[in-house]
């Protein structure tokens, strides 16, 4: 038996690496402005509120995507859905160059929140925990994790060249421009390698329930949404993907805050905020690998504990000598701890007894709930930034997210007392399904 999982895992790595490149570079152009904060809001004279509200309308949109999303990734071929959604999203970066302004741009994020939400993040997921038998999960999730990490690192990094030859000339916007260039081709040229060398697996419900016990789409549709809302596995899965999420979005923010507060550079801050993706491709393998060993929540408790001491570290560091090194320390910290819990919390599903057959569904019931602080987040924080100016915004912002790093690490400590324990019962449950 332990043969047959390591050998499954080993057979589809390749893939793991492919769908890791897809599910990085796709979020390229919704996510790039955040690590050019500065030379963004002065290209399009943007104020930090409506910096926020870009964020807020690509998350609002993909909120109310991802259980549609969900259902389509039960429900239709993954293959299409991928290759749509990373062609959409390249030719979501063209009209950001030929429509700057900032109603188009609303607009753009929005759309943004379709195609690589909606019609992407749910079927990829699901394709994920194909890759891997049950008991291998947090290794599965890990590794793309980390792979995504390492793309990251990579394309981050050809951004940063581009943006810093151009601003070296003093035509920073004339770098984001080139930027966006790349972000948009690349997920065009992805989504055209997707139909030659990706496979499309089959939706294992449509292989699991008789033609006589078929109902119609719709019925189907309802009747697979109410099933997983009845998964108490399900909703605590929410909570922890929310709490981790709200760091996740909300790690960006230390780049205003290095430069603003603590005086930095915006070289040293922007390089500071691209180490977290240099961090997670050990980070996400190492958390899914002590995941599937120690116990997934346990893992997930004591992320939520460190990032909640280093953000608190992070809010008083001018009080402490030698800042750039010890802010340095706190964020390396801090990113492996994210990106090790980033790395495992789709994989809860399966310890919690989500049959693979509503595995599309699930997924987009804790996107939809657990990817709100995409919408929160940014639109929290610009008005809070702009109401309360220098040390004070930061600081309301800051504890904030302590409180969630609090929250999340109780919830994990319920799922440890109610799933955890069932971990050997759980896995005949799923293979049953």
């Amino acid at each position: 038996m332990v043969n047959n999982e390591v050998s499954l895992i080993k057979k589809n790595f390749f893939k793991i690496c492919l769908l890791a490149f897809a599910g990085s570079i796709i979020y390229g152009l919704p996510y790039f402005r955040y690590y050019y904060y500065d030379a963004y809001l002065a290209a399009y004279s943007l104020t930090n509120a409506q910096m926020g509200t870009l964020g807020s309308a690509f998350g609002l949109l993909g909120l109310l995507s991802y259980l549609v999303g969900g259902v389509l990734a039960d429900k239709f071929p993954a293959k299409g859905l991928l290759i749509f959604s990373l062609v959409a999203t390249g030719l979501g970066g063209i009209l950001h160059i030929i429509l700057p302004t900032y109603t188009a741009l609303v607009i753009i994020y929005g759309l943004w929140g379709i195609t690589s939400l909606l019609t992407f993040w749910p079927a990829l997921m699901k394709i994920i925990r194909m890759q891997a038998s049950d008991k291998e999960q947090g290794r599965a999730y890990g590794l793309f994790e980390g792979g995504r990490g390492v793309v990251n690192a990579v394309h981050m990094a050809l951004a940063t060249a581009i943006f810093g030859y151009f601003q070296s000339q003093a035509a920073a916007a004339l770098g984001l421009k080139w930027i966006i260039i790349f972000y948009s081709a690349a997920p065009i040229l992805c989504g055209l390698l997707f139909f030659f060398v990706l496979d499309n697996p089959q939706p294992e419900c449509k292989t699991k329930q008789p033609d006589a016990e078929k109902k119609s789409d719709i019925k189907s549709l309802v009747s697979d949404i109410v099933t997983v809302m009845k998964m108490p596995a399900v909703w605590l899965a929410c909570v922890i993907t929310c709490t981790t999420y709200t760091f996740n979005l909300s790690y960006f923010y230390f780049t205003p805050y290095a430069t603003n507060i603590l005086g930095t550079s915006a070289v040293f801050a922007a390089v500071l905020t691209v180490l977290a993706q240099y961090c997670r491709p050990v980070a996400s393998p190492f958390g899914g690998f002590m995941a599937d060993r120690a116990g997934k929540a346990k893992v997930m408790f004591w992320g939520f504990v460190a990032m909640g001491l280093c953000t608190f570290m992070i809010m008083n560091l001018p009080k402490i000598p030698y800042q750039s090194y010890v802010l340095v320390a706190l964020c390396l910290l801090l990113y492996f701890a994210m990106y090790s819990n980033f790395g495992i919390y789709f994989s809860l599903l399966s310890e919690g007894g989500v049959p693979i057959r509503y595995a599309g569904t699930a997924i987009g019931l804790v996107s939809t709930l657990g990817y709100l602080p995409e919408i929160l987040c940014p639109l929290f924080a610009g008005k809070l930034l702009d109401k309360y100016p220098g040390a004070q915004g930061y600081t309301i912002y800051f504890t904030g997210i302590i409180v969630v790093a609090v929250v999340g690490a109780l919830a994990s400590a319920i799922w440890v007392k109610c799933f955890a324990p069932k971990k050997a019962s759980v896995a005949e449950t799923v293979s049953e399904a």
